[in-house]
């Protein structure tokens, strides 16, 4: 998820997006720990987002492998992808892959570690 000039959460629309601020928690056996700011707003559908932790995050290898240890970034899908080259850009790295994923798209476990 980034942060929009509305002030708001989107999906990633942006390969290496230095707007991501973290990632829909829940999916997999990851649950989410702790959530900040928790509103009920019957009109605005709100998500819990990990901004910190283990999580598993919809990834897409369609270009390239995700092998354990790769620095992941937001792709134009709104999914994770492995970081191009050996410099990402500051402030586009959403983690650390924990799991690998050969090709196509699929689900990997993740360390946020943003920066």
């Amino acid at each position: 998820m980034v942060l929009g000039d509305d002030g708001r959460l989107h999906p990633s629309s942006t390969s290496h997006d230095r707007r991501v601020v973290g990632v829909v928690a829940g999916a997999g056996t990851h649950r989410p720990a702790v959530i900040l700011d928790r509103q009920e707003i019957a009109h605005s559908p709100r998500a819990p987002i990990s901004i910190l932790g283990k999580v598993a995050v919809r990834a897409d290898a369609t270009s390239a492998p995700i092998r354990v240890g790769d620095l992941l970034t937001t792709s134009a899908e709104g999914r994770a992808r492995a970081v191009e080259g050996s410099d990402p850009p500051i402030g586009a790295v959403l983690g650390k892959a924990l799991t690998s994923l050969e090709g196509g798209v699929g689900m990997v476990d993740m360390l946020i570690s943003l920066h």
